[in-house]
């Protein structure tokens, strides 16, 4: 069972910037997706050889993931999208190397993700009907609605990372109980099955809600 994010030192004296073990294994996610990144995307070439083919294949499944939910501006904002999509897969993934835990079991992590997620939303929202523009919209369709439209706005980050937090950490919950329920009945290969299907399935829910508040912001 996920005991929460433990601190291991803090940066500067007691109590000051306390760094967690999410933290550091967040970094470690990053380091390891640039290295891949850098290795996918080497020597390039028109005809593609098999890690080139890789990484095709990862950025036209995520193109395709876009493009119908943003029509025209599947290149545009594929970087963020994908970016979201690989990191929080990784992050769900890399709890699977013991010793590891996942970035994404922690609300700190998740609420980050989705803030980052907000603030490009309100900036499409601003970029497509102007600041003005799109601030009235939060009154339409009558000027009544304007105070649950604003709390409804500031209420996306807030569901959007509990929905990724609270699916990895009650996953993880589930698994630790069937465990000391029936240790026999769970080989540990159906486990790690079981933990990638689940973490690839939550990096794309958590993607396709950032594609859709993004959608609604520019509808």
């Amino acid at each position: 069972m996920n005991p929460g994010p433990q601190i291991q030192f803090y940066l500067f004296g007691k109590d000051y910037l306390p760094v967690t073990d999410t933290l550091l294994v967040g970094w470690l996610s990053v380091i390891i997706i640039l290295i891949l990144a850098k290795y996918l995307t080497s020597n390039l070439s028109i005809r593609p050889n098999g890690k080139q083919n890789i990484a095709e294949m990862i950025v036209e499944l995520i193109y395709k993931q876009i493009e119908p939910m943003l029509p025209g501006e599947g290149w545009r904002f594929l970087p963020f999208i994908a970016t979201i999509f690989i990191y929080v897969g990784f992050s769900n993934l890399i709890g699977l190397v013991p010793g590891l835990t996942s970035p994404t079991g922690d609300l700190n992590t998740t609420l980050g993700l989705a803030l980052v997620v907000f603030v490009v939303v309100q900036y499409e929202g601003m970029r497509e009907y102007g600041v003005w523009g799109y601030i009235k919209g939060f009154a339409e369709p009558v000027i009544f609605l304007l105070p649950i439209n604003v709390i409804g706005e500031l209420a996306k980050p807030i569901s959007h990372s509990f929905r990724l937090f609270g699916n990895v950490v009650g996953g993880g919950i589930i698994i630790t109980l069937i465990y000391q329920a029936a240790p026999p009945l769970i080989p540990v290969p159906l486990h790690a099955w079981f933990d990638f299907f689940v973490g690839m399935i939550q990096a794309l829910i958590f993607g396709m809600v950032a594609i859709a508040y993004i959608s609604v912001a520019k509808s």
